[in-house]
């Protein structure tokens, strides 16, 4: 039966994604009108999703911040005292702990620490890496990068603690198969504190969060920078349904296996793809290496100074904050239904685990990639132009007049939104030209973003973006099974294990990979911002709850720890 499930399973997959083609138009002018329909059909929902989830509370002097990221900070930083600086006393046992020292043998679960790790990461280890920092960077300057580094090291702990009551609160079926995740724990916890009505309610909440989140910052984010990276270095596919659609096809392939293919897959992705991209930035930085002091002093001295892009100090400190939850996760009660189907029958253990993430994810691979951002320099280009062009966008139906010459990038004034600055992009004719310039002729483009992070790379060896290219395909392949996996425990949580159910969802999960390739930046970025903070609220009203189970469950392993290590 099982056999002949997975293959009902690939089959209506695949056979719904080969239908869909025959609904999306197969020429040029009628595939472009499909993405401004996209388009504007989630400009209003990004519009109302962000006004609500990103309600501001002002600080004086015209600023405000959101409130969102004031939980979050605070909540990371209580929790580190709380904890007495456990992401930092606790690293040498948590690097312990991956290789299964501490951990028995025949401990319920289905996946090692290492292969938990791996499929946590592949989900955090992702765009937010590489485009997330770039988006910060342009939007908050290089001060930006500093709060990100503080909330990922405070962030370990809230993602020691979350994950600890993931492991605690699962279920373990007949079949060996785990459930877990924040939905478990406000259910069951709160109900052992006698808050069973408020528990349910908040567990329904977060499932339904998370599912939208998955679909937000999980798929679309993802499938809309890949497919701009790839289609920008090899000049295909440069419709975005057409990427989307095999993009979709591959993880449609993957994900029918459950959370042991995904780990197979991502215990092998994550660290080949962790190494690529780091080797590639350090060869970036040595090559930039007189420039790294003065980048270390930048992120230093703008992070407290007023100097940052958007709104001084404080842009540098939203920014930083928000592109570091966004990033590692930590608090938004995603990363304990992977860490949840872990071996171990001791829940601290792999809680310790799990604080490597922000570690490896914001602390390292974010920091990285901020510095080659900011040693070479691409983070504050002002191109020169024979003629500014003073206006924000060009219409379709519209023509530019201005002097052009070959290759000149202008640097469009006047646009104080949210997506940093906008260029213009004119194609490279055999010799210069006046006058004229039709719209069709040119490419308007984000200056953030995955492009940003390229254009830097492409700085010290121009092939380096196909490199890039294939790394961001990788990372957003793994953080698309990954979430899928989140937002298929969370369907499950709402509906229960009903097979068609779980079909239907991986099938309209595939839809949406197409859907963001589709879209553009702007309305998926606010869009997957906003749907991604959802899950915030109900998932840290159970971790203040049930902090002192999390404590008891410390103390216990790392008592175990002791015994262990003094027996040896």
């Amino acid at each position: 039966m099982k056999a002949s499930f997975i293959s009902r399973s690939y089959l209506f997959i695949l056979l719904n994604l080969f239908l869909l083609t025959f609904c999306l138009p197969l020429n040029a002018e009628s595939s472009m009108s499909v993405d401004q329909k996209i388009d504007q059909v989630l400009e209003p929902a990004a519009n109302i999703a962000e006004s609500v989830v990103f309600w501001s509370m002002p600080i004086g002097g015209g600023k405000a911040i959101p409130l969102v990221l004031i939980v979050l900070g605070t909540t990371a930083l209580f929790l580190t005292i709380y904890f007495r600086f456990i992401n930092f006393r606790a690293l040498g046992v948590a690097a312990r702990t991956i290789s299964g020292k501490y951990t028995a043998k025949d401990a319920p679960g289905q996946i090692t620490h290492f292969q938990a790790l791996s499929a946590a990461l592949s989900a955090t280890v992702g765009l937010g890496n590489i485009a997330g920092v770039a988006v910060a960077i342009a939007i908050g300057g290089p001060g930006a990068t500093f709060w990100m580094i503080l909330v990922g090291l405070c962030g370990m702990t809230t993602k020691f603690t979350e994950c600890t009551l993931g492991v605690k609160y699962r279920k373990v079926d007949a079949d060996g198969k785990t459930r877990g995740g924040a939905m478990y724990y406000l259910q069951d916890g709160l109900k052992e504190m006698g808050m069973a009505k408020l528990g349910k309610f908040l567990a329904i909440l977060f499932a339904i969060f998370c599912v939208a989140g998955a679909i937000g910052a999980g798929n679309m984010f993802q499938a809309n920078q890949a497919h701009q990276q790839f289609s920008d270095t090899f000049g295909i596919l440069n419709q975005g349904w057409q990427f989307g659609l095999i993009v979709a096809l591959v993880v449609g392939i993957v994900i029918i296996g459950g959370i042991v293919w995904i780990a197979r897959v991502t215990s092998f992705l994550v660290p080949f793809m962790c190494a690529g991209y780091m080797l590639a930035a350090v060869t970036v930085l040595i090559v930039n290496v007189g420039e790294i002091p003065s980048s270390i002093g930048l992120i230093f001295t703008e992070a407290f100074s007023g100097s940052a892009a958007a709104g001084g100090v404080i842009g540098a400190i939203i920014q930083g904050i928000k592109r570091g939850v966004f990033s590692n996760e930590a608090g938004v009660g995603s990363a304990p239904i992977a860490h949840s189907a872990v071996k171990t029958d001791r829940p601290a253990s792999e809680g310790l685990v799990a604080l490597l993430e922000p570690f490896i994810d914001t602390v390292i691979v974010c920091t990285m990639t901020a510095l080659v951002i900011i040693s070479s320099g691409m983070w504050n280009v002002k191109a020169d132009a024979i003629n500014q062009l003073d206006i924000v966008t060009a219409p379709e139906s519209q023509s530019i007049v201005s002097t052009v010459e070959t290759g000149t990038k202008f640097n469009l004034t006047g646009n104080e939104s949210e997506q940093g600055t906008k260029w213009l992009e004119v194609k490279v004719f055999k010799e210069d030209v006046t006058g004229w310039v039709k719209s069709d002729d040119i490419k308007m483009r984000d200056g953030d973003g995955i492009w940003l992070t390229s254009e830097a790379f492409a700085t010290v060896i121009s092939w380096f973006p196909y490199l890039l290219s294939i790394a961001v395909i990788l990372f957003a392949f793994s953080t698309l099974i990954s979430w899928s996996y989140y937002a298929e425990q969370a369907v499950i949580y709402l509906f229960g294990k009903r097979n068609d159910v779980i079909i239907s969802f991986k099938f309209i999960y595939c839809l949406f990979i197409i859907l963001g390739a589709a879209a553009s930046l702007g309305n998926v970025i606010r869009l997957a911002d906003a749907l991604f903070f959802c899950m915030v609220v109900p998932n840290l009203i159970g971790v203040y709850f049930l902090l002192k189970v999390v404590k008891k469950e410390l103390s216990s392993y790392l008592d175990h720890v002791r015994t262990v290590d003094s027996s040896k």
